[in-house]
């Protein structure tokens, strides 16, 4: 994402934070998927990306795997701060600082959608790049065509992408992964549980 989409999305994501917390913090919104996550896991060692407000990574965390969340807005990230049991960071997911290999399972929720699709496939490359050869990997994004703006009554914008089925499967398996399960849930999102050969 260049700078200024990502500023104009990071700004709305502070000025918000607590606000988006309260509408998105059902434990139970991923349970499926939380199941058939952890369930593929050979390791402890979790990479929350986008974590926000810390909901998935303290669910991880109270489940026994070493957590850390990562996450561009300061705003969400001070949210997170009152899960005991992870480790958040400041980082941006196209500039991933872990060293190779460093994680069993990659958790990448309502994240990648603000990315632009032409730095998709880099990310992907960068979630491959750490983590360990059998890890997992979880994706959802938003169902659609295009990329584009959206706009809230409050005047700020965050950036979405939107995909259909066929383009995350590309993006998914180009970047090297192997899909497990592809699905469509509630008309809205698109999931994806992969694994790195």
């Amino acid at each position: 994402m260049n700078q200024m989409s990502d500023k104009i999305t990071i700004d709305a994501y502070n000025k918000n934070s607590k606000i988006y917390e309260s509408k998105h913090n059902s434990k139970n919104f991923w349970k499926k998927e939380y199941g058939e996550f952890e369930g593929g896991i050979h390791g402890k060692k979790v990479l929350d990306v986008g974590c926000g407000f810390g909901r998935d990574s303290k669910h991880f965390a109270e489940n026994g795997f070493n957590v850390i969340g990562i996450d561009a807005s300061l705003g969400m990230l001070k949210l997170a701060e009152k899960v005991p049991l992870a480790q958040f960071m400041l980082m941006d997911m196209l500039k991933l600082s872990f060293k190779d290999k460093s994680f069993d399972g990659i958790w990448c929720c309502a994240s990648l959608l603000h990315v632009r699709h032409e730095e998709a496939a880099f990310v992907l490359k960068g979630f491959k790049r750490v983590l360990k050869q059998g890890g997992i990997l979880f994706v959802s994004v938003q169902e659609g065509d295009g990329e584009r703006y959206k706009s809230y009554p409050d005047g700020t914008k965050r950036f979405f992408s939107y995909y259909t089925e066929n383009s995350l499967k590309n993006l998914v398996e180009r970047a090297g992964f192997k899909i497990i399960t592809l699905r469509r849930r509630d008309d809205v999102w698109l999931t994806v549980i992969a694994t790195l050969p």
